[in-house]
Parts: structure tokens; sequence; C-alpha cells
């Protein structure tokens, strides 16, 4: 009979831990339980710099002021996602600020992925915005160019001076006295145009409405259009512009007395349309759905 003596093995007894083995046991659970994240930056730049950010989800606040500096707030869902910001160059004045979202933990989803984020950049700066999902508002900006997207956020931009080219699959594009070029796009989400001077203005969804309001500029280029949705169109009495509007199955309404033109557009394929001239015909304003109505009618 072996009487060696026999080694018991026992869970060691917690009063007998040492308080830095306990740290170490804890600390990862610590770390899970930590709140959001917080990034605040400044970024000294030239007047006119280009801002580009790109996100995963969450909501993005761009607002133009007259310093020469870029100050970013973001808020994070989870520590495990982080936005970086970086300045080009490194030193003196940058002439690009770039910001990204980067999730730290592939197991991370859904609204734990959201950043939102608030940027105070020069008025003429331009930008570069692009936003998963989640809303994107840009206001007061002069820079020369302004790119939004998203994929089902909505999307308003106020008081643009330069280029402004905004698309969303399925959000809603707002846009409010606009007065450079717009491009607006959306599949499924209305367009509303609110008291613009701009001389281009184009936009484009294939289910969604397009409401526009506010008057025409003269030499003024306006292209709206849709597949299923009614576009109205609400323009002071004393607007002046050549009216061409179409539809298949729809109808068009109109309240203008209009002037017919000798050489109208050709309107093979359409059910239902209208060609003329209102004043003096200063701007052209061109608007086509194919199974939606569209009017036309006068602000009061």
């Amino acid at each position: 009979m072996d009487k060696s003596p026999k080694i018991l093995h026992r869970m060691p007894d917690v009063r007998t831990i040492s308080l830095p083995c306990l740290l170490l046991v804890i600390t990862p659970a610590i770390l899970l339980a930590v709140g959001p994240a917080r990034l605040e930056k400044t970024f000294d730049t030239k007047p006119d710099p280009q801002i580009s950010l790109t996100n995963l989800r969450g909501h993005i606040v761009i607002r133009g002021w007259e310093r020469s500096q870029v100050h970013a707030l973001c808020l994070t869902a989870s520590p495990r996602v982080e936005v970086e910001g970086s300045a080009m160059p490194a030193t003196g004045p940058a002439e690009r600020v770039v910001f990204s979202t980067r999730v730290l933990d592939p197991l991370v989803r859904g609204n734990d992925e959201s950043a939102d984020c608030n940027l105070d950049v020069p008025a003429e700066a331009s930008l570069e915005i692009r936003n998963r999902q989640g809303s994107v508002q840009v206001e007061h900006l002069q820079g020369q160019h302004a790119s939004i997207d998203s994929a089902d956020g909505r999307i308003v931009a106020t008081d643009v001076a330069g280029h402004l080219t905004a698309r969303s699959l399925g959000g809603d594009i707002e846009i409010v006295r606009s007065s450079g070029r717009v491009e607006a796009n959306s599949i499924t989400g209305n367009l509303t145009f609110t008291e613009p001077t701009s001389k281009n203005l184009r936009g484009n969804t294939n289910s969604g409405h397009i409401l526009y309001t506010g008057n025409f500029e003269s030499s003024g280029e306006y292209i709206l259009s849709t597949y299923s949705g009614d576009i109205e169109v609400v323009v002071p009495p004393s607007a002046s512009f050549e009216l061409n509007a179409k539809t298949v199955k729809g109808k068009v309404e109109n309240a203008f007395k209009l002037q017919p033109k000798r050489h109208a557009p050709s309107s093979l394929g359409y059910g239902n349309s209208l060609f003329g001239t209102h004043n003096t015909g200063n701007a052209t304003v061109d608007l086509t759905s194919f199974s939606g109505h569209v009017r036309v009618r006068p602000s009061h």
C-alpha cells in the first residue's frame, strides 16, 4: 500500500488573494462597464480647409463660424468605438482635417456603433461627409463644395453658398436658402427646397415627393423629377419662368396663366403635359413624374 502523503488541491480562500491579483480579475469587467467615450479637439486651419468625416451611425451637426479653426466634439455610445481626428500637414495651419469612426471590437453591432459629432468649421471650408446611418445637419457654409451622403438618414442643409451635393437612399433631404449649384438625390425620401437663390438646381427621387417654395432666379435652370411621387411648386405671382411639366399617369395642375410657346418640346409618351411661359420666361423649369401629380401654384 502506498503510504506517501497525498496532495490536496483546494480552491484558494478569497481572503488570501492579494489586492493586485484581485484587480487583475476585475479590471476587464470594469472596462466593459465604462460609459461613452468622448473626443474633443481643436485644429488651427487655413481660412478655407477641406473637412472630411466618415461615420458609421449617429447624428452629425456642422456649423460654419468666423474662426480659422475646426473644433470637434464627438461622443460614442460605446468605449469600443472611437473617433479619430488628424490634420494635414501636422504642423502649421491645416489644409485638410479628417475625422473617422473606428470600431475596436468586431462584436459591436447596432446602436453601439453610434458616434454623434458636432463640428464648428471655418465658413469658407469645403465638406465631404459620409454618414452611413443617421442624420446630417449643415449650416452657414460658403466654401466651394459640400458633399453629403447618408444611407437612410435625413439631410438638412441651411444657408450653403457653394456647390451642394446631397444623397440619401431612404432619407428625406431639405435644402433651405441655398445660393450655389444644388444636386439632391434620394430613392425613397422626400425632397424639399425652401427659398433658394440658386441658378442651377436639380432634384430627383424615385418614390418620394418634391416640394419647391420660393422664386426662380433670372437665367436659372430648375429640373425636378420623381417616378411615383408628386411635385408641387409654389412661387410668387410675379415669378418669371418657362414651364415644361409632364406626367404619364398623373395630372398636371397649373394655377398660372401661361402663354403658349410656338415651338413646344415633344411630349411623346406622356399622358399629360403643359408647356408655356409666365411673364417673360426668364427661368427654365422642367417638372417630370411618371405616375404622380404635378402642381404649380402661386404663393399667397
